[in-house]
């Protein structure tokens, strides 16, 4: 039996909140840390996403890498919900044309050979040659009297005595001639030829009918496809297991089998550093969880919500993750760039706002860099100097 949702109020005293949904949270009373930095770029620009709503951000389909490192070293274990990631394609599923005909190739070579139309015109040949030959007509009395005489007796209908005439003969080898067995068709389509053997040997007609005919090799790959399913329905195709995927019927954000191993990679440089590990493990952490103040100076309620939080000792710390791209920045200048970018980014006002709204004693930001195969990382400390600004 399925566990109801929680019931969240609509309105959220100050306090700290575990649990809460995205959904939840972003709509839910107080000033985020998100809203303020949009005041800074301009007060139009906060009223037109946040008062007017006519500037909307939603939810994109397409992959943001940081979303899915950030699933992945924080809360792993929500990673399906939110994401859905490119099935594996299993051994033996047709991917190409080529892996296609080779199935059609092979499946074709293992049926019974079906009769060719020269295998059909040589039976009907050998038929007709044990039939009788019709008797000439001849061209000349002579030959017509030479083919009467060959007549049996009850077709030689001339009475002794009586003239032969050629059209009489004639008449008498006609007689005879449509008596004979016809003999069949030798010419024609191979469909034509098989009601010509049906005549002479249907038993043999009736096993041909009962062979399977080979599949085509030609046609767009729908046509192979189709083709194969016709004798295996069970068979996998990639193409259909990717499309299916591609479909998205349940909203998810789609992470192609490439774009998970570079996040893998990542989550492992996060785990495998020394103090990012221990604090992305720590067994007392907390991630995503909300807070709900007064802001002092102002008034103001607000909201805040940091990646990370834990409690060492009476000592409680705080942190966010951020993914960026620094490839081409040298070693020596990495660390003051990285507080350029915190200041660009007004991610030191966001700390500031934690710190206050959820008492943390120290903040940090996990820089890890997402370029493919170069995944550095980097642990800054929110300053008092850089809370202050």
């Amino acid at each position: 039996q399925e566990e109801p949702e929680a019931a969240w109020p609509e309105y959220f005293e100050p306090g700290r909140y575990e649990g809460v949904p995205n959904e939840v949270y972003h709509a839910a009373n107080g000033i985020s840390s998100t809203q303020v930095k949009d005041a800074r770029v301009s007060l139009m620009y906060f009223n037109a996403r946040h008062v007017e709503k006519t500037i909307v951000k939603e939810r994109s389909p397409v992959l943001d890498m940081g979303n899915l490192v950030h699933a992945l070293a924080l809360q792993p274990e929500n990673l399906e919900a939110e994401f859905s990631v490119e099935p594996e394609i299993p051994e033996g599923a047709f991917t190409t044309t080529a892996t296609l005909r080779e199935f059609i190739d092979a499946h074709n070579a293992s049926l019974p050979a079906l009769l060719s139309a020269d295998d059909i015109k040589a039976l009907l040949e050998e038929y007709n040659a044990t039939l009788p030959s019709q008797m000439p007509l001849g061209a000349s009395v002579d030959e017509t009297y030479a083919s009467y005489e060959q007549l049996p007796e009850e077709f030689q209908r001339i009475e002794n005595g009586t003239k032969h005439t050629a059209t009489a003969m004639k008449a008498c080898i006609k007689e005879y001639n449509v008596t004979l067995p016809a003999p069949v068709k030798t010419s024609g389509s191979r469909d034509a030829l098989l009601e010509q053997l049906a005549i002479i040997n249907p038993d043999l007609v009736a096993q041909e009918a009962q062979k399977s005919s080979p599949l085509k090799v030609s046609g767009t790959k729908a046509d192979l496809i189709q083709a194969v399913k016709s004798v295996n329905p069970a068979v996998v195709f990639a193409d259909e297991l990717l499309d299916a995927w591609r479909e998205n019927t349940e909203g998810k954000v789609l992470v192609t089998r490439q774009q998970l191993s570079t996040a893998l990679n990542i989550q492992k440089a996060l785990l495998e550093h020394p103090t990012a590990g221990k604090l992305l493990t720590h067994p007392s952490r907390a991630v995503e969880v909300s807070y709900f103040g007064i802001d002092e100076e102002t008034g103001l309620e607000v909201r805040v919500r940091p990646d990370l939080e834990l409690d060492m000792g009476g000592l409680r710390i705080g942190a966010d993750l951020k993914t960026i791209s620094m490839w081409n920045i040298k070693q020596e200048g990495l660390r003051a760039k990285l507080h350029r970018e915190i200041i660009d980014r007004d991610y030191h006002l966001s700390a500031a706002m934690y710190c206050e709204t959820a008492a943390l004693d120290q903040f940090f930001w996990i820089f890890v860099n997402k370029d493919e195969n170069y995944h550095w990382v980097a642990i800054i400390e929110a300053s008092t100097e850089l809370l202050e600004l």
